[in-house]
């Protein structure tokens, strides 16, 4: 399977900032939503982490596309 970064990264921000899941088109939804699941499943750990780190978004967002191959 091959996991999308940036779209797993979308995913994954919009949880952690408490938006609704909202996969645009062109994203890829099975990456989209992996990335989703995994910051809910781990909020109240993420939360501490905010906290701790409040810049830690921008720091994850730079760079270009990746992708992670399992």
């Amino acid at each position: 399977m091959i996991i999308d970064l940036d779209s797993w990264e979308a995913g994954y921000y919009d949880a952690l900032l408490g938006r609704l899941s909202q996969c645009t088109a062109s994203l890829d939804q099975v990456s989209y939503s992996s990335g989703y699941g995994q910051a809910r499943a781990h909020s109240a750990e993420l939360q501490g982490e905010e906290a701790l780190h409040p810049r830690y978004h921008e720091r994850r967002r730079a760079g270009g596309p990746r992708l992670i191959v399992i």
